[in-house]
């Protein structure tokens, strides 16, 4: 199996906007001494990855889509390749600044992940995620992204949009009421770049109404 530099740089967009994320993978691209080319094997990813960590910072959320993507390789194709040690960002890292908001952590989170299994109907509570607090400009749209199907699994390209009524951006999905699961907004811009809002990862449980505020 081999993984393209459109899925690379998709995992890139995770962290960067787009012109940053061409930028990084070219970088990790020279230290792992790989031409740039249209497809890459799986063990040329591995070497991609270790490159990525030595040049970036903040990688939580894209290490874990590359880690996926390599998982999901054959196992024919990862029987000879040494695993590659998860990656952990260190206790000191800088905290995120007004101007470059931090993306989600998910990997690294402190509070481990529950995902409620598959839930009739009448388990499920309707839960409206409502975001106060926050300032757009023309052509941009709020979007709420988290590991949850309904939120795009930490997509950003598949996070739920949001609806404005008056001052609030709501949201509704349906929850098992077991469900416990990190979740971040973010704001896409007029020209299409993604801004995570700062700070930590927010988490989701099921209540009829969950009332949040940008920051």
């Amino acid at each position: 199996m081999t993984l393209s530099t459109d899925d690379l740089i998709a995992a890139l967009r995770l962290r960067y906007d787009y012109y940053s994320a061409q930028s990084m993978f070219e970088l990790a691209c020279e230290r792992a001494e790989l031409a740039e080319k249209p497809t890459y094997e799986v063990s040329e990813v591995k070497a991609w990855r270790t490159a990525l960590v030595a040049v970036g910072d903040r990688l939580d959320p894209v290490l874990a889509r590359l880690d996926a993507l390599v998982e999901a390789a054959p196992a024919k194709n990862r029987a000879a390749e040494p695993a590659t040690p998860k990656h952990s960002e260190p206790a000191t890292a800088a905290a995120p600044t007004a101007a470059e908001p931090a993306a989600p952590t998910t990997a690294s989170s402190a509070e481990p992940t529950t995902v409620a299994g598959p839930a009739s109907e009448a388990d499920v509570v309707e839960t409206t995620i409502v975001l106060t607090g926050v300032e757009v400009a023309d052509g941009e749209e709020i979007l709420v992204c988290g590991a949850f199907p309904e939120l795009g699994d930490w997509d950003p390209e598949r996070a739920r949009p949001m609806s404005r009524t008056g001052d609030e951006w709501l949201a509704t999905i349906k929850v098992a009421p077991e469900t416990k699961v990190p979740f971040k907004f973010l704001r896409r811009t007029a020209d299409g770049n993604l801004i995570w809002e700062s700070g930590a990862d927010r988490s989701l449980v099921a209540k009829p109404r969950l009332e949040q505020t940008w920051r």
